[in-house]
This record gives C-alpha cells, sequence and structure tokens, in this order.
C-alpha cells in the first residue's frame, strides 16, 4: 500500500511540475526537454552498465566478490528506470544516480546497513565449525 502510495505522490509531483515548467517555457518545450533528458539518459544508463557489467566479470575472473560493482548496477538500473519515465524530478535523480561519486556514497550508506546485519564470513565459519565439530570437507564422491 505503501509503495502504490509512493508512486501516486511522484506521478502527482511530476504532473504539476511538467505543468509548472510548460507554463514558464511552454509546453512544446517541455516535452522536449523531456524527451531530450530520455534520449541522452538512455544513452548513459548504456554506457554506464555496459562499463559496470566489464568491472563485475573483471572481479568474478580475479576470485573476487563484486559488492561495489554490484551495487554501481543497482543503482544504474534505478537511474534507467528513473530516465525512460516522464518527467523532470525523476530525470533529475536519474542523472544523480548516474554520478559516480553519488553511487559511492550509496554504497557506503548501504554497506554500513547490511554489515550490521550480516553475519561476516568468520562468523559463519566460527558457527559451522560448532555445529559439525571441524571444518573439514569431506569429498562424497570418494566413499564409493
Amino acid at each position: 500500500m505503501r509503495l502504490i502510495a509512493v508512486f501516486a505522490l511522484i506521478a502527482l509531483a511530476e504532473m504539476a511540475t511538467f505543468l509548472w515548467v510548460g507554463s514558464k517555457i511552454g509546453y512544446l518545450w517541455a516535452f522536449g526537454i523531456a524527451f531530450v533528458t530520455a534520449v541522452i539518459g538512455g544513452y548513459l544508463v548504456k554506457r554506464a552498465g555496459f562499463s559496470v557489467f566489464r568491472r563485475i566479470q573483471q572481479k568474478a575472473r580475479q576470485g573476487q566478490l563484486p559488492g561495489r560493482e554490484l551495487t554501481d548496477g543497482a543503482c544504474i538500473l534505478v537511474s534507467g528506470a528513473f530516465l525512460i519515465s516522464p518527467g523532470f524530478i525523476t530525470d533529475t535523480l536519474g542523472f544523480l544516480l548516474l554520478i559516480p561519486a553519488v553511487r559511492a556514497l550509496i554504497h557506503r550508506i548501504v554497506s554500513r546497513r547490511f554489515s550490521a546485519r550480516l553475519p561476516s564470513i568468520a562468523s559463519i565459519r566460527t558457527m559451522r565449525q560448532d555445529a559439525y565439530g571441524s571444518d573439514e570437507i569431506i569429498d562424497v564422491e570418494s566413499w564409493e
């Protein structure tokens, strides 16, 4: 229910902003600006998305977890959704999410929030050792 209310508020705010901008510069110009920002935003999202995808592949080849890259990918996905929806508010938010410094800030916030909630790898290993008595891995195929 909250999500529907948020979408309704965003739609109302977008309509009000479009009407206000249209009354100041003309509705045809306002529509043109909205169209151009969608086209430019789509290009920038595509470019940023491919860049993040390459970084994720590189981290995977190196055997590292792509934490920052996954956060960047999520931000770029949301940015794309904002930029293809017509409106000045969502376009502004979409372009903000394409800025690497903004994505870095979001990554820090998300990392802090999740690191407090998720157990670390060391604590998972300790829990497993407590449950099974050792850290020994037994290959099932070798029992045959």
